[in-house]
């Protein structure tokens, strides 16, 4: 049982009888720092000065600010915090559980699960002094890797600009003059393996092996599934492009983005903006 629900403008906040801080944000939700921080400070209020047991319900569709992303990556960890469950089916948020497994020696554990249930049992276990072990699932797939012979065949045919555009089932792919590439998802795509592999090859019939600098709009609602984004993150960012900036305004994609910087640690520059300008601008320095 839950204590009166204290409302914010993003969020919903109470204690259950058990003493777990809950905390569901409102549906479409835009967050910032200074809403996450006070949603924070009634949570700490309600735990009474105790160190929290907090639990995240982040089924809901929101969206989150660059401020609300450092907010988010700086006090997860804070020692105010016993331990911090998330709730979520998004593969974006899930791999925060990959992202902070890396996280400093003594630092509040944060995992993150599909089920309330899964979740409120293991917030349970540190009452007992005895955390479960995590049931994050590992997305990992087989990809099979070119040789360097091959790579050099495809560096050779395509020396020449591609100027050109096509749509794919997912995606609308389209070469500028100056050869950037923009990779705009289409509103409402569900990216699975099939739909990615059907894409992935289409485009590089247009656009041949040679790395290139590349652009990704994923501002409109799309859904991707686990073994997509490993694929996404391996295969296609990783290996196809110079550099890569990403438009973004959903948590998920800030949190692939540091997935594939710093545990995939991805070779060629990766970036998250807000604004296609600011993004181009970027994308000009990068190195060839």
């Amino acid at each position: 049982m839950k204590s009166t629900e204290i409302k914010t403008k993003t969020c919903f906040v109470s204690k259950d009888d058990n003493g777990i801080i809950h905390k569901t944000v409102r549906p479409n939700a835009h967050l910032d720092a200074e809403d996450i921080k006070e949603s924070d400070d009634i949570g700490f209020e309600l735990a009474g000065g105790k160190h929290a047991l907090i639990l995240y319900d982040a089924r809901p569709a929101f969206t989150l600010t660059n401020k609300g992303m450092e907010y988010l990556h700086k006090h997860l960890l804070s020692k105010k915090r016993v331990a911090s469950a998330i709730v979520s089916d998004k593969p974006g948020i899930r791999l925060l559980g990959e992202y902070f497994k890396n996280s400093p020696a003594g630092s509040p554990p944060v995992q993150v699960f599909k089920t309330m249930k899964e979740a409120e049992t293991w917030l349970l276990s540190f009452k007992t002094g005895k955390p479960k072990k995590e049931v994050f699932v590992d997305m990992k797939i087989s990809i099979k890797k070119r040789t360097a012979k091959e790579e050099k065949v495809e560096r050779i045919k395509h020396k020449e600009p591609i100027h050109g555009s096509l749509t794919t089932c997912i995606a609308k792919v389209e070469v500028d003059k100056k050869n950037i590439v923009y990779k705009r998802i289409l509103r409402d795509a569900h990216v699975d393996m099939p739909s990615l592999k059907k894409s992935f090859t289409e485009t590089l019939g247009l656009l041949g092996g040679e790395k290139r600098l590349m652009l990704y709009d994923l501002r409109p609602h799309f859904t991707i599934t686990d073994d997509a984004l490993e694929f996404v993150v391996d295969e296609i960012m990783g290996r196809h492009g110079i550099a890569t900036a990403v438009l973004a305004k959903t948590i998920g994609v800030y949190l692939m983005a540091d997935y594939a910087i710093k545990i995939k640690k991805i070779k060629s520059p990766l970036k998250v903006f807000t604004d296609e300008t600011a993004a181009l601008k970027w994308l000009a320095k990068q190195k060839n």
